[in-house]
C-alpha cells in the first residue's frame, strides 16, 4: 500500500482563462511515503485508491476551479470550485503513473492568484488496495490441520492435502485448476469481488459449504439525481417556458428557518433568448427541480441580462410579509403561535393570489399566548417576529410554509467522516442567563432558573404583548431556555457534506433533527440553514447544525 500526499507552497498567479499546472509543492503531514516528480505524485506499485483534492484561492470571484490530471493529458473525474473538497473514488494505478493538480482562473487582475498552504491547495492520493501476482505450483501438506488464503491473483495448480480439516479462502480473482481433497470437511470462501475461472472438483468425505457474502448498498444521499431544471411560471401555475440543464450554468437555492430564503440561478443567454427577454420580476416565479421533484419555489426579483450569461434571483414567498400589512383585525386567546402564524399566512395568500397554504406540525406541549391583530396597523413580517420571540419556528420549503417545531427524534444519523470539516466541542456561555426579566405594554414579569448559584440577568422587550398571562409565560420559557452552561457539538457553519453522507432531500428542511457522533460523544442537532449549490460538473450541499439542549421540554 502506497499512499502519496503533497500541499502547494506559496502563491502562484494563473493566465486568465487557461487551464495551468500548480507548481511549488511539498510533502504532505501523514504522507511519508510520498515522491514528487516535476509537481507530480508518482504512484510506485499496481492498484486502486481515491483522490482527494483542494485548491483555494487569495480572491474569490468570476469562475475559479480545479481538477486533477493523470499522466499530464487525462482528466480524472470533474473540476472542483475554490474552497471545495473533492473525493474521486476508484482510481487504478501502476508503477509510473503520475497525478498533478492543475488551476482555472477566467479573470485576473488579483483574482487568479492560488493559495498556498496545506489547508487551501493540496492533492492527496489514498491507496486501498495493492495488487500483486502469485504463480507456479504450491503444495502443503499437515498432519491435523491447514488453512490457504489466496487473496491475490493466483495462476497454475493448487493443491491441498490434508489429514483432518481443510479450507480454501478466495477472495480475488483465481485461473486453473483447484483440486482439494479432505478427511473430514471442506469450505470454500467467495468473498465480496471474487470471479474464479476454470475448474474446481471439491471432494468431501463428510459435507462441504460455500459461502457468499452479499454487496452493501449504501444509503440514498441528496447527491443521488441526475439532472436539474428550471421553470419559469406564473403565481397561479401558468407555465411561461423552462430551462434545462444543458443551459443552467451555475445554480444555488436555500432554505432557512425563520428566514426568507433565495435561489439565483445563471443561464446561457443565446440559449433561449425569447424566454431571458420575457422575463418579468414578481410577474414570473421560478421552480428548481431536481430530477422529478420540485425543491424550490419563489417569485423572482432581479434580473440581469449580460451578451452570455443572464443571471436571476429570486425569493420564496415568505418575501411577501415584507409587502404586506397585517391582513385581519382579531384578537386569539390562548392560541400556539404556530396556528396564530397559519391564519395570518392564509390570509396574506387570499390578498396576494399565492395557493400554497401552511402545513402546520403539531407539538405535544405548546406554549399558548394572547396575541391581538390590528389590521394595517403595522407590517405583517413585525408581528411575525413577535410570535418567533414566544416560540413559532417556521420555514419554507418548494414554495410551501411550514409552521412549527419537529419532534426531538432524530431523521438521520451522521458521523463525523460525513462531514468535509473538522468538528470541535465548545462549551460557551455568552448567551447563558438564568435570571430573565420581559416586559409587554402593560405588564413585566421575572423568572429565575436555579444555576450554581449565580444571578445572570437579562430584559427582553415584547413591546406588543399583553396581559400578565402572556408575560409570565413568555419569562419562564426564556429563562427555560437560557439558562444552560452548555457543552455541545459544534460543526461550522455552511459545512460541506460528503457526496456519500446518508442525507435525502427530504432531510434538507431546517428543523429536522439529526445526531451527530464524535469521537465519545453524541449530538441531537437541528437543522437551521441549507444551501445547494452546482453547475455542470460540480454539486455541494452545505449545512448550519444547531445543538439542541439536553433536555425534554422542546
Amino acid at each position: 500500500m502506497s499512499s502519496m500526499g503533497m500541499d502547494k507552497s506559496g502563491t502562484q498567479t494563473l493566465p486568465a482563462g487557461v487551464w495551468t499546472k500548480l507548481v511549488s509543492f511539498t510533502v504532505r503531514s501523514g504522507y511519508p511515503s510520498t515522491n514528487i516528480t516535476n509537481n507530480t505524485l508518482v504512484m510506485d506499485t499496481t492498484g486502486s485508491g481515491d483522490l482527494r483534492f483542494r485548491g483555494g484561492f487569495v480572491s474569490t470571484a468570476f469562475t475559479q476551479q480545479f481538477r486533477v490530471v493523470k499522466n499530464g493529458t487525462t482528466v480524472v473525474g470533474s473540476a472542483a470550485n475554490t474552497g471545495v473538497t473533492t473525493t474521486i473514488a476508484g482510481q487504478s494505478i501502476v508503477p509510473g503513473d503520475t497525478f498533478e493538480l492543475q488551476g482555472f482562473a477566467s479573470q485576473g487582475g488579483g483574482f487568479s492568484d492560488v493559495a498556498g498552504g496545506a489547508a487551501n491547495t493540496f492533492l492527496e492520493y489514498n491507496q486501498v488496495t495493492s495488487t500483486q501476482s502469485v504463480a507456479g505450483t504450491t503444495s502443503e501438506v499437515w498432519g491435523r490441520s491447514g488453512t490457504l488464503v489466496a487473496e491475490e491473483v493466483v495462476s497454475g495448480t493448487v493443491t491441498e492435502d490434508w489429514g483432518r480439516v481443510g479450507t480454501l479462502s478466495v477472495t480475488m480473482q483465481a485461473d486453473g485448476t483447484r483440486t482439494n481433497t479432505w478427511g473430514i470437511s471442506g469450505g470454500i470462501y467467495l468473498g465480496e469481488f471474487s470471479d474464479v475461472d476454470g475448474a474446481r472438483p471439491i471432494n468431501w468425505g463428510i459435507s462441504g459449504n460455500i459461502v457468499v457474502i452479499p454487496k452493501t448498498v449504501p444509503l440514498q444521499s441528496a447527491f443521488s439525481f441526475a439532472d436539474v431544471s428550471v421553470s419559469v411560471h406564473t403565481v397561479d401555475g401558468q407555465i411561461v417556458g423552462d430551462f434545462p440543464c444543458n443551459i443552467i450554468t451555475a445554480y444555488q437555492w436555500s432554505r432557512e428557518a425563520t428566514e426568507v430564503s433565495a435561489c439565483s440561478i445563471d443561464v446561457a443567454t443565446q440559449a433561449d433568448p425569447e424566454l431571458v427577454e420575457e422575463l418579468r420580476q414578481w410577474e414570473h416565479w421560478i421552480t428548481v427541480w431536481h430530477d422529478d421533484i420540485p425543491v424550490w419555489t419563489g417569485p423572482i426579483q432581479t434580473i440581469r441580462i449580460r451578451r452570455t450569461t443572464t443571471s436571476i434571483a429570486a425569493r420564496d414567498p415568505a418575501t411577501f410579509m415584507w409587502r404586506t400589512r397585517v391582513p385581519i383585525t382579531r384578537i386569539f386567546t390562548d392560541t400556539a403561535p404556530a396556528r396564530i402564524a397559519d391564519t395570518l399566512w392564509r390570509s396574506m395568500n387570499e390578498l396576494h393570489g399565492l395557493r400554497a397554504t401552511p402545513t402546520i406540525i403539531a407539538g405535544p406541549s405548546e406554549d399558548t399566548f394572547t396575541v391581538a391583530a390590528q389590521s394595517d396597523s403595522r407590517m405583517l413580517h413585525q408581528l411575525m417576529d413577535d410570535l418567533v420571540k414566544v416560540g413559532l419556528v417556521w420555514t419554507v420549503v418548494a414554495g410551501r410554509p411550514i409552521l412549527g417545531r419537529f419532534p426531538r427524534d432524530p431523521v438521520v444519523e451522521l458521523h463525523e467522516c460525513d462531514f468535509l470539516v473538522e468538528l470541535e466541542r465548545r462549551r460557551d456561555g455568552t448567551q447563558t442567563f438564568n435570571d430573565v426579566r420581559v416586559q409587554g405594554q402593560n405588564w413585566a414579569a421575572t423568572a429565575v432558573v436555579p444555576l450554581a448559584g449565580l444571578h445572570l440577568q437579562n430584559i427582553i422587550a415584547l413591546d406588543d404583548m399583553f396581559g400578565a398571562s402572556n408575560i409570565q409565560r413568555a419569562a419562564a420559557r426564556e429563562a427555560r431556555e437560557s439558562a444552560t452552561l452548555r457543552d455541545e457539538l459544534v460543526i461550522p457553519g455552511g459545512a460541506s457534506l460528503h457526496p456519500q453522507a446518508p442525507v435525502t432531500m427530504n432531510d434538507l428542511i431546517p428543523g429536522k433533527v439529526y445526531i451527530v457522533h464524535y469521537e465519545s460523544i453524541s449530538q441531537l442537532m437541528r437543522l437551521d440553514q441549507v444551501s445547494v449549490t452546482g453547475s455542470p460538473d460540480s454539486f455541494d450541499v452545505q449545512i448550519s447544525l444547531v445543538a439542541l439542549e439536553q433536555s425534554t421540554g422542546e
